[in-house]
């Protein structure tokens, strides 16, 4: 018995074979290239959302309302997407904070003095880069810390 192999061109050898395609390699060296152009723009947007959520917890005493609380995890989400272009782990850990913070505070009607304003705080030195890794650790557990003790306030109830 004799065994025919064949070799079957899919759509995409096709593509690969035709005249101006790039190599896998040669795309990524690319982007990365288009991302660094990106860069001064993004470290713009980001400080530009730190600000506008600092302006929104100016007053600590002072609870955003819904729509703020909303509009500040819309900002932490667009930074977070802007990391893309920068290389900055430590900015991305204290967004992951800050998110997890305003989403505890979108989930109740608790607040403690002074919660977001931290959250800020956090934000400004880690982009000034004037925390080290150790105190970056540090108050990131403390931004969590407040975070624990919002999730551990009585929810409101739902349906009423």
């Amino acid at each position: 018995m004799s065994v025919i192999i064949r070799k079957v061109r899919t759509a995409l050898n096709r593509e690969y074979q035709k005249a101006g395609g790039i190599r896998i390699e040669e795309a990524i060296e690319a982007a990365d290239s288009n991302l660094g152009e990106l860069t001064d723009t993004c470290l713009a947007q980001i400080d530009g959302s730190i600000e506008r959520i600092a302006e929104m917890t100016a007053d600590p005493r002072r609870r955003p309302d819904a729509g703020e609380l909303r509009r500040i995890h819309t900002l932490v989400n667009e930074m977070l997407g802007s990391c893309a272009a920068i290389d900055d782990p430590g900015l991305v850990e204290a967004l992951y904070a800050v998110a997890r913070l305003v989403a505890a505070l979108i989930a109740t009607d608790s607040w403690l003095d002074g919660a977001l304003t931290q959250a800020v705080n956090l934000l400004r030195l880690v982009r000034r880069g004037t925390v080290g890794p150790d105190d970056l650790k540090t108050l990131i557990g403390g931004v969590d810390q407040c975070t624990d003790r919002i999730n551990r306030q009585p929810r409101p109830a739902v349906g009423r």
